[in-house]
């Protein structure tokens, strides 16, 4: 009998150490429920943007700021034939923004009057104001045409200072048909009213951006009389800028667009031809912005895509009549030449 009792003591004190373990290891584990100061106070540091990825699901990828070694330069050897066609312009360059590379470049440095290619300046410090801005601005906001729009001329779509367009319907404008008087309207607008606070502007971007080569004048890129100035810029500048407004999709819809109108609900509805024929004769092509000016010669900006591989070629200062011909067959056999 003593025997028996003897067990059933150590059997007691076994249960009980084990009861004391087990509620001990509970005492001591953090309560899920209730989070400690530190827990309850601590900053959650979002992942760092990837910058030198492409902008996916319209999510923005923000670029890090130009520098002269921003592109990696790899000069390739181009054909004979596609040599002797390059001298036709001042400066050209074809290069991969996906892998930050120049295919290859001629006077890449040197600066060159930009003509309407200044309206890729104006469309980017808009969208940054859609995005990044106070909320104030947005593709639905109304402009009221003033008179000092109208006034600017060569090409245009005719202002009125009766009607009102949206910022879109501006947009457009400025990036299909490269319209004058549609640019300096959106650049008084985001002005406060001011167009030359907006210029100040584009030359303050240009410097935060690192694009220490960039000299504007105005939002269009016309020459500035009685003076003659003109805005200036070199091609990997012009690269790096393009590489910014690809990452919008709002621009990107209309510098892919052949065709659009505006005043659709009015008995005169206004036709908009996109001043890019690569678009129709390039595969792959999406933008991005033509010019002309008499001393800026033809200039281009290509955007291009193919099976997911992206390539951006720059014209500038091809002269003469049928310039606009030799420019384009320039951009696309470089554009060919990159993707073989």
């Amino acid at each position: 009998m003593w025997k028996y009792l003897l067990y059933g003591v150590i059997i007691a004190v076994h249960l009980a150490i084990v009861s004391l373990f087990f509620m001990g290891d509970t005492l001591n584990r953090p309560d899920k429920k209730k989070p400690d100061d530190a827990a309850a106070n601590e900053t959650i540091v979002p992942e760092a943007k990837n910058a030198d990825s492409t902008q996916k699901g319209g999510a923005l990828n923000y670029l890090p700021a130009y520098s002269v070694n921003y592109y990696q330069l790899q000069e390739s050897a181009l054909p004979a034939e596609l040599n002797r066609l390059i001298s036709n312009c001042t400066a050209a360059a074809v290069l991969d923004p996906d892998q930050k590379i120049m295919l290859w470049g001629k006077n890449i440095n040197q600066p060159c009057p930009l003509a309407s290619l200044s309206k890729m300046m104006t469309v980017l410090l808009l969208m940054e104001e859609i995005h990044q801005g106070d909320k104030t601005i947005s593709l639905e906001s109304t402009v009221k045409v003033t008179k000092e729009a109208t006034k600017i001329r060569t090409r245009q779509v005719w202002l009125d200072p009766r009607e009102t367009f949206s910022v879109d319907e501006l947009l457009k404008c400025a990036l299909i048909r490269s319209a004058n008087d549609c640019t300096f309207l959106l650049a008084e607008f985001l002005g406060g009213g001011d167009h030359s606070l907006f210029v100040k502007r584009m030359n303050a971007r240009a410097k935060q951006l690192g694009c220490q080569n960039f000299k504007f004048y105005n939002s269009h890129g016309l020459p500035e009389t009685p003076e003659g100035q003109e805005n200036q810029g070199i091609v990997l500048e012009l690269a790096y800028l393009a590489e910014q407004l690809w990452q919008y999709p709002e621009v990107m819809k209309w510098t892919a667009t052949r065709q659009e109108f505006i005043r659709e609900s009015t008995k005169r509805p206004f036709q908009l031809d996109n001043t890019n024929s690569l678009l129709r004769s390039c595969p792959g092509v999406n933008g991005m912005k033509t010019g002309m000016t008499n001393k800026a010669g033809y200039c281009i900006v290509v955007t291009c895509e193919r099976e997911q591989k992206r390539r951006i070629a720059v014209v500038m200062g091809v002269p003469g009549k049928g310039g606009d011909k030799i420019r384009d067959e320039i951009a696309r056999r470089l554009l060919e030449w990159s993707y073989q």
